[in-house]
């Protein structure tokens, strides 16, 4: 499976689902070539397996193929696409047990980006140490706040999109972003003073 860039208009997406629920093959092309890079990273970002997420995201939209006439018109298309992969991924990680090993601190390394106070520190000092013991922070997350963080952060997607998308309220999905960022910070502020002693 190659995975897409995703370069296109905000209304793009709607015009391809719609495409899609009227039989049009180049409606699925245009969803797979406008969200198969995020949720490719999603996926990863989860921990789960390079091939397992692919094949994932292969069966999504063959999914979406297979029962595009009973297909409803949807308010975000990304958010829909998220929740199939989410839901498609917990279904078959429970059949099949495959997570993620020793590649997922590259994956990590290369997908979290956290704006604020963390980036600017890091950007600021280059030192190797304190980027491994970043992303060490950050694989040592709880997974739903890795997973607010991953929405929030990465994919730009609001509270109310996160909240839908990992079935929980809104209310939560404020206070485990709250607390992974608040762990953040804690980590940072710890590691930023041990460089400058």
């Amino acid at each position: 499976m190659k995975i897409q860039p995703n370069s296109f208009s905000s209304g793009e997406p709607d015009a391809f689902w719609k495409m899609l629920r009227n039989g049009d093959k180049n409606g699925l092309e245009g969803l797979y070539r406008c969200y198969s890079e995020d949720l490719f990273r999603y996926g990863c970002a989860r921990g789960y397996e390079i091939d397992f997420v692919q094949d994932c995201i292969q069966e999504v939209f063959i999914d979406l193929w297979k029962y595009h006439k009973s297909l409803q018109k949807a308010d975000n298309v990304k958010v829909y696409l998220f929740k199939s992969l989410t839901h498609k991924m917990f279904r078959e990680s429970k059949r099949e047990k495959r997570f993620l090993t020793e590649e997922i601190e590259s994956v990590l390394e290369e997908n979290f980006y956290i704006e604020s106070i963390e980036t600017q520190i890091i950007d600021a000092y280059t030192d190797d140490v304190l980027k491994e013991k970043l992303a060490n922070s950050l694989d040592n997350l709880p997974d739903r706040q890795k997973e607010v963080i991953h929405f929030l952060f990465f994919e730009k997607l609001t509270y109310e999109e996160v909240s839908s998308i990992m079935g929980i309220n809104l209310s939560s999905a404020y206070t485990l972003a709250w607390k992974a960022i608040n762990s953040l910070k804690k980590i940072v502020i710890v590691l930023w003073l041990g460089l400058l002693m």
